[in-house]
């Protein structure tokens, strides 16, 4: 019972933690996954409506609130701090992780539930049925001797709650610390748009009145074609599948353009909703370097055109989809810095660089 009791907390232990960390190294990226179930529940529990879109605001506040407490959480159980307390509030969290996980799956709503973040990717039901074995060894534990080793002292469970909002809110304003992104600096856009490997298919032919899987197509004339199908689609898919930048009425291919030669991209994805203080900077900074200089944004023309008289933006604009931008940068507006296609650097609003540093990461 001892060594199932070590393996249990553990595996718990382990899990939260890995999960809290990765969710507030992005607390934009959780964010933006709590405003989409926040959405979802607003049209399909109409009746409170006004209760789900009143939460969207404060997405990012439950974003780092609730990775903070899986980290709280899993110092807590380690140190077998209130380990009574502590495991009802681990059954309290995997409940409503399951009924998020369950209702994605169930309906097919949010298809992919965000639960470490960036780094893996897991679909709604695997997700859910990882949530129910968490629940499952965390309810077994009530039945070991795990609740009579229970603490009182809890200075580093309070510690690992400072460190974790601290963690969180530093990523959200200076970037995450580990960019898991396709978009992230080293990456090469170009080829991140490409097939990963070659794609493969299985064939099903009707052969003497059966229906025969083959790998190649048969020499057989006699066999009919029945259909076929990708079997490594998602091993062969592109990294990026809809990253485009265009001008409207123009021509031009803008997404092909930025890969040849240097470019600073100023991404704004909405215009409303962005540190425009920054802008005044960015301005100046534009004037100073020797690159070409693109303002980005989602938001509509008239909108963006308002924000470059306003701000002196002396640079043109291309427009993009918003959930691609918000992709590219956590920041609005950030900056990002493209050399023939590979990504040089990426700045948030909080920290912009001079000409100088832009030079130098070009060159690196």
């Amino acid at each position: 019972m001892k060594q199932y009791r070590n393996i249990a907390t553990f595996v718990l232990v382990g899990i939260f933690l890995f999960s809290g960390l990765i969710k507030l190294n992005d607390p934009i990226g959780t964010q933006l996954k709590l405003e989409e179930y926040f959405e979802v529940f607003s049209v399909d529990f109409p009746w409170m409506a006004g209760f789900w879109k009143l939460l969207i605001p404060q997405a990012l506040l439950f974003s780092i609130g609730l990775s903070s407490a899986e980290i709280v959480l899993a110092i807590a159980l380690a140190l077998n701090y209130k380990t009574k307390k502590t495991l009802y509030s681990f059954v309290g969290i995997l409940i409503f992780f399951s009924f998020l996980t369950f209702y994605s799956a169930y309906f097919n709503k949010v298809t992919d539930c965000g639960c470490f973040g960036e780094a893996i990717k897991l679909t709604p039901w695997t997700s859910f049925g990882k949530d129910i074995f968490l629940l499952i060894l965390t309810l077994s534990l009530f039945l070991t001797d795990k609740i009579k080793q229970s603490r009182a002292t809890g200075k580093w469970v309070i510690a690992s709650a400072l460190l974790s909002v601290g963690l969180g809110t530093y990523c959200y304003f200076y970037l995450p610390l580990q960019d898991g992104l396709p978009y992230a600096v080293g990456q090469h856009i170009p080829s991140n748009m490409k097939n990963r490997e070659d794609l493969k298919f299985s064939y099903i032919y009707k052969i003497d009145g059966k229906d025969v899987e083959l790998a190649e197509m048969p020499t057989d004339p006699k066999a009919e074609f029945v259909s076929m199908q990708a079997i490594n689609e998602k091993e062969a898919r592109p990294l990026i599948t809809d990253y485009r930048l265009w001008i409207d009425g123009d021509t031009t291919d803008y997404t092909q353009k930025i890969f040849s030669g240097d470019h600073l991209l100023v991404i704004v994805p909405n215009v409303h909703h962005a540190r425009l203080a920054a802008l005044d900077t960015i301005s100046q900074l534009a004037k100073t370097v020797k690159i070409p200089v693109w303002l980005v944004s989602a938001s509509s023309d008239a909108d963006v055109n308002a924000l470059r008289h306003e701000y002196q933006l002396a640079f043109p604009a291309l427009s993009a989809d918003t959930k691609v931008l918000k992709t590219i940068i956590r920041s609005s507006p950030g900056l990002w810095l493209i050399s023939q296609g590979t990504v040089k650097g990426k700045w948030s609003a909080y920290r912009l660089p001079n000409a100088d540093e832009i030079q130098q990461h070009i060159k690196q």
